[in-house]
């Protein structure tokens, strides 16, 4: 009988975390994430970056380059094709300059809204990208944030980009 009534508490337990406390958020776990994430940018991580999207992840995006407005809707996919493409090429500009034109992000949040429920946010956040102390790009992203499991996911991104190099077509 004690064993049962264990296992019953177990299983209330586990389901008490997996529906609620696993799935609820606060501003500053949201703004730890972000801070990790920035580390994985400046490491060139794709693979940490992409881990931290949903299955079901989908990015509307809008680049404002010389060569004219693009807008692209992306999955979680091609997010992680284009992320791991454009870390290979910094890469190998950084390898061939021998360091020389450094690469540097700098991400700051504007504004995280919570839901009342605590198990969603939209974060809204800027975001530069330097090489050699020039500004190649600057990004405004409002991001669909849920918590599965204790980890903080993208579920969704919203972003505008200014691109200030030429892009091939």
């Amino acid at each position: 009988m004690g064993k049962w009534i264990l296992l019953a508490l177990v299983a209330g337990y586990g389901a008490w975390w997996f529906f609620h406390a696993g799935r609820q958020m606060s501003e500053d776990a949201i703004e730890a994430q972000y801070a990790v994430e920035g580390q994985a940018m400046a490491k060139l991580d794709a693979d940490y970056l992409c881990d931290r999207m949903t299955d079901d992840f989908r990015h509307e995006a809008i680049a404002f380059t010389l060569n004219g407005t693009q807008r692209e809707t992306l999955d979680k996919q091609r997010s992680c094709e284009d992320l791991r493409e454009g870390f290979r090429a910094f890469k190998r500009v950084n390898a061939l300059t021998n360091g020389a034109m450094g690469l540097s992000f700098d991400h700051r949040i504007v504004e995280v809204s919570l839901a009342d429920d605590r198990k969603t946010a939209d974060v809204e956040a800027v975001a530069t990208v330097r090489i050699g102390g020039r500004l190649l790009s600057k990004t405004h992203s409002i991001d669909r944030v849920i918590r599965r499991n204790g980890r903080i996911l993208h579920e969704a991104s919203q972003s505008k980009s200014w691109v200030y190099i030429p892009v091939a077509d």
